[in-house]
C-alpha cells in the first residue's frame, strides 16, 4: 500500500529522520546489537535514511533496500549514492521477496508492516529470507493505540495488528523475541530466527 500525501511529507521530513536517529535507532541497537560486517535487507526504504543508518549506526555491510513506490525507489537511489555498492536500491514487495531461503543476516522493518494488506505473509517471507541466527529489528504501530495525526491523516489498510497479533504472528513464523519495548502506539523489537 503506497502512502498518501500526508505520511509521505512525514516520512520524508527532517523530523522523522532526527527522531529515527536518536531515539529509535540506538535502542534497536541496545536490543539486538550492532550488524558489522553483515548482509541485511531494508523493506520499505523510503528515502533510504533508515538504510544510511543502517550502514552508519549498526555498522552493516551491504544493504539491499526494497520499496513498492518507484519514487521512493529512485529518491533513496539518489539519497544513498555515496555508499556505492554497499547499497543496492530496488522496487519489491515484503510479501513476495524474490530473494533465496536464508540470504540475510538481519531484516529491518521501520514502520512498514502496518502498511501491508497481508502482513503476515510479509512476516513469513521475512522468517524466510533470514539465516538460521538471523535477526530482525523491528519498529512499528499499534493499531489500538494509533495517535491522532495517524488515525486521522495517515491511510493504511483495514487489516490491521496490535502489538499482541505481532509477537503471535512473529513466533508462529519462527522468530524468538530477544528484546521488545511494547508501548502505546508503538512496539520495537529485536527478534531471532531459531
Amino acid at each position: 500500500m503506497r502512502m498518501n500525501w500526508a505520511e509521505s511529507t512525514y516520512i520524508n521530513s527532517g523530523l522523522r529522520t532526527k527522531r529515527l536517529r536518536r531515539n529509535v535507532i540506538p535502542k534497536l541497537i541496545a536490543m539486538g546489537g550492532r550488524t558489522e560486517g553483515l548482509e541485511v535487507l531494508d523493506i520499505g526504504c523510503g528515502p533510504g535514511e533508515c538504510v544510511a543508518g543502517e550502514i552508519e549506526d549498526f555498522g552493516a555491510s551491504r544493504v539491499t533496500a526494497i520499496d513498492v513506490d518507484l519514487k521512493m525507489v529512485q529518491r533513496a537511489t539518489r539519497r544513498l549514492a555515496e555508499y556505492g555498492n554497499r547499497v543496492i536500491v530496488a522496487e519489491g514487495d515484503v510479501t513476495n521477496l524474490p530473494y533465496e531461503t536464508g540470504a540475510f543476516d538481519a531484516v529491518f522493518n521501520f514502520a512498514v508492516l502496518h502498511h501491508v494488506p497481508d502482513w503476515k505473509t510479509g512476516l513469513q517471507e521475512i522468517a524466510r529470507v533470514l539465516k538460521v541466527g538471523g535477526r530482525l529489528f523491528s519498529q512499528d504501530h499499534d493499531v489500538a493505540n494509533h495517535d491522532w495525526l495517524s488515525r486521522h491523516l495517515f491511510v493504511h489498510p483495514a487489516n490491521r495488528f496490535t502489538n499482541v497479533d505481532f509477537l503471535d504472528q512473529l513466533t508462529n513464523v519462527g522468530l524468538l523475541p530477544l528484546a521488545i519495548e511494547d508501548r502505546p502506539g508503538q512496539l520495537l523489537l529485536a527478534a531471532l530466527k531459531h
